[in-house]
């Protein structure tokens, strides 16, 4: 396990996955695109868009439907994805894709080969960050392994409260985000120290493709 580098996160000015209507907290989405407010009200805490330096790592422990897994991810140069500019990090086995433009995620490969992609991207992030926000974006989704097609979904997302949130890897003042689908619920803790999610916790009851939860709590990290 890697060396555990504990503390509380530095609040920025002013983002495992996150994007109609105008005025505080509210956003218009258009074809997966969130436009959000130019300014966050006065005096919120914010979080501005931004990604762990290449090399840096992630040890996450997940836990679904009673199994547990361990990955320690690596973040990579920057990339491209149909076209498109992405972060990615990988455990060596799989990659995960996020949009530059938005740091939400856009695809999974494991072995070079895409397991599962959202297009334009899952929608789960619209930066700057700050309590109250809302947002709303419309996407497709595709699971190759579990033969899951979604091509019309619409993710819900808010930011619920910035808060302490304790995970193994340590104290964090986090943003939670809770995110909502017509069968998933998605809620994660986002730290602005570290760019990424610290804990998330995902819920899909389907009629079509049963019932699944996972959860992933961050054991240990290295910036540099």
């Amino acid at each position: 396990m890697m060396t555990k580098i504990q503390g509380v996160m530095r609040i920025v000015n002013g983002n495992c996955w996150l994007l109609a209507l105008a005025m505080v907290g509210l956003v218009v989405s258009v074809a997966g695109v969130a436009t959000a407010p130019a300014q966050a009200p006065p005096g919120a805490v914010t979080a501005e868009i931004g990604f762990p330096p290449v090399g840096a790592k992630f040890e996450y422990r997940s836990v679904e439907d009673g199994a547990t897994k361990t990955q320690i991810f690596t973040v990579l140069e920057e990339g491209t994805y149909r076209g498109k500019p992405v972060f990615r990090m990988s455990d060596g086995v799989e990659t995960l894709l996020y949009d530059k433009a938005t740091e939400s995620w856009m695809a999974t490969l494991r072995e070079g080969k895409v397991v599962s992609e959202a297009s334009p991207h899952a929608g789960s992030m619209s930066f700057p960050l700050w309590v109250g926000k809302s947002w709303a974006s419309d996407y497709s989704f595709t699971d190759h392994e579990q033969g899951i097609n979604a091509p019309n979904e619409t993710r819900r997302c808010k930011v619920a409260a910035h808060e302490e949130v304790k995970v193994p890897a340590g104290t964090f003042m986090a943003f939670r985000v809770e995110c909502s689908t017509r069968f998933t619920d998605l809620t994660f803790w986002y730290s602005a120290e570290l760019h990424k999610f610290v804990k998330h916790v995902f819920e899909r009851n389907s009629p079509r493709y049963g019932s699944q939860k996972k959860t992933m709590e961050l054991l240990s990290y290295r910036l540099r």
